[in-house]
């Protein structure tokens, strides 16, 4: 970042040292050691983001870093086309991975239970969203049966497009099992007459996460969103999943440790299992093989999709299991 020092100058503090911690950067300074990160944000985002920091502090909400001033009141500096902001840095050590998941559930938790907001019913709305999904869905699972009803067609296969044509009848699988489930959803809520929403963080990952002082604190409001519970859910346990290493016993004990702090709606933890059995991962898998931007060879897709495939196999048992 070429104008640091004219961005520090803002908040009255002089360089000392810094490292990149990905796209952060950990700057050490004569007031202290404070995380400068460079994003992209509309001005909706960022007045969104101003209007949390508020929201948090009336919810009296202390699991988050909060975001630092500059010396003439503006929480963004406007760097061109980017903005740049300030939070303390903290700093987090060696953690043990369970004790950080532990916390980040914990925090969730009490994120979802500080923000819910339940809703005047509405089936319009209802409908709306569930035809919605429908048809992504199954324009989706569309896009995939093309795909292997052309490789198909072939007299020899890739590695990559082997994997794929061996596994669809499994994907398909998924994908009429989160259609069950999503019409569960459609049903139940119509018949209990209820919906309620949250602020979600967005992207609720161990990378957004961090424990200092024994405590936990969400970093990153930027994709925060008021939705259903299970959005935050879904994208947690998807990204809390270590490959080859699906744990039943923790799925099961990640969703039992949330739901002793905010107990999930019958009608939520269907559309929970409906989001875990789609195979959209796995369609995606499909996607960077074919525009190859991350530059892959074929073997790694092979084993990035291989890996995916295991983790949806142990879901989808786990789910089956909790629900028999």
């Amino acid at each position: 970042m070429n104008n640091l020092n004219a961005i520090l100058f803002q908040y009255d503090m002089t360089l000392e040292h810094y490292e990149r911690y990905g796209k952060v950067l950990k700057v050490t300074t004569n007031q202290g050691t404070f995380a400068l990160k460079e994003t992209r944000l509309t001005r909706d985002r960022m007045d969104w983001m101003l209007y949390l920091e508020n929201y948090f502090r009336e919810l009296k909400f202390n699991g988050y870093v909060p975001l630092i001033n500059t010396k003439y009141g503006d929480t963004f500096v406007v760097v061109e086309d980017r903005v740049v902001y300030l939070s303390h840095w903290i700093e987090e050590g060696s953690v043990n991975p369970s004790l950080k998941e532990s916390q980040m559930i914990q925090r969730l938790a009490e994120l979802h239970g500080y923000s819910v907001k339940d809703h005047a019913f509405s089936e319009e709305s209802i409908k709306h969203f569930y035809e919605k999904m429908v048809v992504l869905r199954e324009s989706r699972q569309f896009e995939m049966e093309k795909y292997v009803n052309d490789i198909e067609k072939r007299i020899y296969l890739s590695p990559f497009e082997l994997a794929v044509a061996t596994h669809f009848h499994q994907l398909m699988k998924n994908c009429d099992l989160s259609k069950s489930r999503l019409d569960y959803w459609f049903e139940q809520t119509n018949e209990t007459k209820r919906y309620r929403t949250v602020l979600c963080h967005g992207k609720c990952s161990a990378s957004h996460f961090v424990v200092g002082r024994e405590k936990g604190y969400f970093l990153n409001f930027e994709k925060s969103v008021v939705d259903s519970p299970v959005r935050d859910l879904t994208y947690m346990i998807r990204a809390s999943v270590p490959p080859f290493q699906f744990n039943p016993d923790t799925l099961v004990s990640n969703i039992s440790h949330y739901e002793s702090q905010f107990a999930l709606h019958e009608e939520e933890k269907d559309l929970l299992a409906s989001y875990l059995y789609f195979p959209e991962s796995l369609f995606n898998s499909v996607t960077h093989f074919l525009s190859n931007q991350r530059d892959w060879s074929h073997m790694k897709h092979v084993r990035h999709f291989t890996k995916k495939i295991e983790v949806m196999n142990g879901i989808t048992t786990t789910l089956q299991n909790m629900r028999a």
